[in-house]
């Protein structure tokens, strides 16, 4: 039996997802670009008195520095026209620069411009804004949101902001990529997940843990895939690093419980449910299931990782929730 990408994505298709957060992303990407910034500018003020993003440290803010600086010595009309830059994907030496960071540092060059414009060292919101019916719309369908859902919202506003060359040269780029070393030391205690004992998903959450990039891939089929929320399968280990190093660093994982299930030809797939802390929104867990698809040599050949509807899926735990038609 073949098993492909598409095939496998379809593994416990009764999981329920948070639909709400792309939905609010498409609301978002419809607005002018000078109303996407008001909503920056009120999100950072407005939801960060219950959701605060965590100050980036010292030696990541320093990878940008000179950009940094650049930025704060430039005219309000200069910084204002750099941000509708940025939000127009426009082809400027600032948007370039941009386009090639991590998302972790994407995250961090918007917190640092909102502390900033909280000081008046860079243009706040123009005198006499008045915000419009579709800021406040999306606005509100924000603050509806769970928190995990919401960090992940102002996560995807940001993202595809700056500009990147659809042929683009590693040797001339600087990538710049943030890291978030571990505040204490990493559990050795062999770890357990209710229903699970399967070894290759249990090394993959301990490996996620550890931020051990190299252990994490080599679970992986060489032609296996990881599919983050609400994003195209990434496919090879190569590919699959390249966006562990970017975006996997400094998670707290907290796998609640699981259930795993033999299928045909000696693969099994296993669905496990928790939560995940990212560096920038401590203590604000966002409620996740993985589904694993293992091969029968016990690498995984995909493994999806769900944003979920509600806190209640966590418990949604239920064999045979779906008759899987894998062909």
């Amino acid at each position: 039996m073949t098993y492909s990408i598409k095939s496998a994505q379809k593994i416990f298709p009764g999981t329920k997802v948070a639909d709400a957060v792309p939905a609010t992303v498409a609301m978002f990407n419809r607005l002018s670009v000078d109303d996407q910034l008001a909503f920056l500018w009120y999100a950072y003020t407005e939801l960060g008195r219950s959701i605060t993003p965590a100050a980036p440290g010292k030696a990541n803010l320093q990878l940008m520095e000179g950009l940094l600086n650049q930025i704060k010595q430039m005219s309000h009309a200069e910084q204002m026209q750099l941000m509708r830059d940025l939000a127009n994907n426009a082809d400027t030496p600032i948007s370039r620069s941009y386009g090639y960071f991590s998302v972790n540092a994407k995250l961090g060059f918007w917190w640092q411009l909102g502390e900033w414009m909280k000081q008046g060292l860079v243009a706040p919101i123009p005198t006499g804004y008045q915000m419009s019916s579709e800021v406040a719309a999306v606005l509100e369908a924000v603050k509806q949101l769970d928190p995990g859902q919401q960090i992940t919202v102002l996560r995807n506003t940001v993202v595809d902001m700056g500009f990147t060359p659809a042929v683009a040269s590693q040797e001339q780029a600087e990538v710049i990529n943030f890291t978030f070393p571990r505040t204490g030391p990493v559990s050795t205690t062999q770890l357990t997940i209710e229903g699970i004992t399967e070894p290759t998903v249990l090394k993959y959450i301990a490996a996620m843990n550890a931020d051990d990039v190299e252990a994490t891939i080599a679970l992986f089929a060489d032609n296996g895939a990881l599919q983050p929320p609400f994003q195209r399968p990434i496919v090879g280990r190569e590919a699959i690093a390249a966006y562990l190093r970017d975006e996997g660093q400094g998670l707290i994982v907290k796998p609640k419980q699981g259930i795993s299930e033999g299928i045909e030809d000696g693969y099994t797939q296993h669905k496990i449910t928790g939560t995940v802390e990212t560096p920038w929104f401590g203590n604000v867990g966002m409620n996740v299931a993985w589904r694993f698809l293992l091969d029968p040599q016990g690498k995984i050949f995909f493994v999806a990782i769900d944003l979920l509807a509600s806190p209640k899926e966590l418990l949604n735990l239920t064999r045979r929730e779906n008759a899987t038609q894998l062909r």
